[in-house]
């Protein structure tokens, strides 16, 4: 039996920043966990941690702090000729637990703590003063820089952040995860507006062999097909594709799996995404996770300066996994994340002339986009 409520993190430690230690969330989150050692830090470099005399694991501990920049960011891509959806990026915590073998935190957070900031209401007026401006769309999401719903269990920042967008007119809010933390999704009472929660899908061998303490594809999918039952569009990212033996019959898999939880209609996009990484992250990788080989195939520098499969792997995967979709769901809108024209024009028969007509199609696929004055 699938627990819809348990929380994929459930730190032993918590450290709190003396700036933070009044907020309400940070309040919310300490009495979710009586258990937790509590410990009160200023902000926490290296040098004030060591000062604890303690060792620290993002595996254990999480801290609770205070974000001091901007919360809404533009999604980081990366070189000019590979196509950005120019997505926006809520940035609300820091690092994840589920311990993906090709996850590309681990080549940019070395802290040993997972971070969550607690001052909700100052990203909040900042959205309002965002999309204050008339006539721009917004797509948002939560799940660049941690996972979305994996401790919401602890935060119930998803039913906070169902109350904003289910009013705003302009944006849409999409909430990206592996995890099956939704008990927050299916008991919201409230307006949920266009939200759509999103759950990253793989080849049956790599969530097993690769996707630490995810939950498996099926479990994923009978959770989708419940948010779908409650109202929520439903998308899917197969991003990173892996090329390995057997690939063809394992993604063929998963694509049929999905289909029998989920109609096409349900489904507001799916992205897809070769395997890809920058060079400095490989041996961080392996340190990390010294059982896989991910890293072991055919790659060539990229444009972005990434280590990516060579064109001919990447278009075996992309025309397969496209041709196997478009079987069950030939009117499904499928986009590449971060790959060159020529690909697009080789799987599709067309391509997107610049980062704003992709980002314009997406647009397209919400509802609230057609009911913006343009």
């Amino acid at each position: 039996m699938v627990d819809y409520s348990r929380s994929l993190f459930r730190p032993t430690t918590v450290l709190v920043e003396d700036e933070a230690a009044t907020y309400p969330l940070t309040q919310s989150i300490l009495s979710r966990l009586p258990e937790a050692e509590v410990i009160a830090v200023t902000r926490p470099t290296s040098e004030n941690l060591s000062l604890l005399g303690r060792r620290f694991s993002p595996r254990t501990t999480l801290l609770l702090a205070l974000h001091r920049g901007r919360f809404l960011k533009a999604c980081p891509g990366t070189a000019e000729s590979y196509r950005c959806c120019l997505y926006q990026i809520l940035h609300l915590g820091l690092g994840c637990n589920i311990g993906c073998s090709y996850c590309v935190l681990q080549g940019y957070l070395n802290n040993p703590f997972i971070t969550q900031f607690v001052n909700l209401d100052d990203a909040l007026a900042e959205l309002d003063r965002e999309l204050a401006r008339p006539g721009v769309f917004y797509r948002i999401g939560t799940g660049e820089f941690t996972d979305s719903l994996f401790m919401d269990p602890l935060t119930g920042l998803a039913t906070r952040l169902l109350d904003y967008f289910g009013r705003a007119q302009n944006a849409i809010l999409e909430l990206k995860t592996k995890s099956v933390a939704i008990a927050g999704l299916l008991d919201y009472a409230g307006e949920i507006g266009e939200t759509v929660v999103s759950w990253s899908m793989n080849a049956p061998s790599v969530c097993a062999r690769e996707e630490g303490h995810a939950a498996t594809i099926v479990e994923r999918l009978q959770a989708a097909a419940l948010c779908r039952q409650r109202g929520y569009r439903i998308g899917l990212h197969f991003d990173p594709l892996l090329y390995f033996p057997g690939w063809e019959e394992e993604y063929q898999q998963t694509v049929a799996a999905i289909f029998e939880y989920l109609k096409g209609d349900d489904i507001i996009w799916i992205s897809i995404g070769a395997f890809r990484f920058m060079p400095q992250v490989k041996e961080v990788l392996r340190d990390n996770h010294p059982r896989t080989n991910i890293t072991a195939g055919e790659f060539i520098r990229g444009i972005d300066g990434k280590q990516r499969y060579f064109s001919a792997i990447r278009r075996q995967l992309y025309r397969f996994l496209v041709n196997q979709i478009k079987l069950y769901a030939p009117n499904v809108f499928i986009y590449f994340c971060m790959e060159d024209q020529y690909l697009w024009r080789d799987t599709f028969g067309f391509a997107p002339v610049d980062n704003q007509e992709l980002s314009h199609w997406l647009d397209q696929c919400c509802h609230r986009y057609h009911n913006l004055p343009q």
